[in-house]
């Protein structure tokens, strides 16, 4: 009888012992220490985790956290050499409409940049597969997805479990990823030292809405022939084929002169017209307005000739959806170029 009663007491403490351990590591969201590994953590209402250590091996790591009741999923590249001990620069890249975080990184090389250059990039993924940019017309903004709050929650949580520079935070998006990264400029410049959108200019309708609390720099890469995003302004929806969310932006013109007013810059910019390196019928304009407030800057390249895709590999259709793409402008070196050069103050 009692060799009975000590083995149920044994079967019960292993139960239990198996139990508190699940329990702990749902708490604290242990993460794997190779790449290419899941992993998931809950925040209630977008509050991002206090407290505990964890540790990270260079490579990819797809993860989510909850806010307002949604998953959101993002992709975690950890660079090639990664130390724990340092402090490193983060890198946040926001796809286009109909896109995905995986896809944004295979489109720009990010991931090779940041291996390269000694970066952490995340890749988020959008509500419906896009951003609620400020345009009023894509189905993350209709169906009241705060993204603002999911990506403060996001960053929260990264710095959290990772050494990350609190003054070397930035922020990059193509097509609606790009008129989402202007949004980020005048609703986060608290937190992103910089902005980089490519073939998106800033929402028509948050121009009035858009009143950074301090100075936040800018690039930004348009093409002429940008069947989507005019050069000059206007709706959204593809000139010929009819296609795209619509909505209205502002021209390049007013977009960097609204910038540069809010950070306070030289009111004429200095222009520089290199010699396309390659005869592919494009060259680009650069817009540089400096002197501003914080040691900030608002560049434009306007790119002569080039459609909507982000140089030099083009969009994800074809040129005769998209337009030509151009070979005398790389976005990624461009943008990390610029990122090198720009931290909070």
């Amino acid at each position: 009888m009692r060799k009975l009663i000590f083995i149920i007491i044994i079967v019960i403490l292993v139960l239990l012992s198996i139990i508190i351990a699940r329990r702990v590591r749902e708490r604290f969201n242990n993460l794997p220490t190779n790449g290419n590994q899941t992993t998931n953590g809950t925040l209630p209402d977008g509050v991002p985790p206090t407290g505990g250590s964890f540790a990270y091996a260079p490579g990819d790591y797809k993860e989510s956290i909850t806010v307002d009741g949604r998953e959101r999923t993002y992709l975690l590249h950890i660079p090639t050499g990664f130390d724990a001990a340092k402090k490193y620069p983060l890198v946040l890249g926001f796809h286009g409409g109909n896109g995905t975080g995986e896809k944004f990184a295979r489109q720009t090389g990010f991931k090779e940049k940041a291996d390269a250059e000694g970066f952490i990039a995340v890749f988020p993924d959008g509500i419906e597969n896009n951003w609620n940019d400020g345009r009023g017309t894509t189905d993350a903004e209709k169906q009241g997805v705060d993204d603002i709050k999911f990506l403060r929650s996001l960053v929260g949580r990264l710095q959290e479990k990772l050494p990350i520079d609190a003054k070397r935070i930035y922020a990059t998006g193509v097509s609606n990823g790009g008129i989402f990264s202007h949004r980020l400029a005048c609703d986060m410049a608290d937190v992103f030292a910089a902005t980089a959108p490519v073939i998106g200019s800033l929402a028509t309708n948050y121009v009035a809405k858009c009143n950074p609390v301090a100075p936040v720099s800018l690039v930004v890469i348009q093409g002429t022939e940008d069947p989507f995003i005019p050069i000059e302004g206007g709706d959204t929806k593809h000139k010929r084929l009819g296609i795209g969310d619509g909505g209205l932006v502002e021209s390049a013109d007013a977009a960097m002169k609204f910038w540069a007013k809010k950070n306070g810059c030289a009111t004429s910019p200095t222009t520089v017209e290199p010699r396309p390196a390659v005869s592919d019928g494009t060259y680009y304009t650069l817009y540089q307005y400096k002197n501003c407030r914080n040691d900030t800057a608002v560049f434009y390249y306007v790119v002569h000739g080039m459609g909507h895709g982000w140089p030099p590999k083009g969009g994800e259709v074809s040129e005769r959806v998209s337009g030509p793409t151009s070979q005398n402008i790389n976005a990624t070196d461009v943008i990390w170029e610029f990122f090198e050069g720009h931290t909070k103050k």
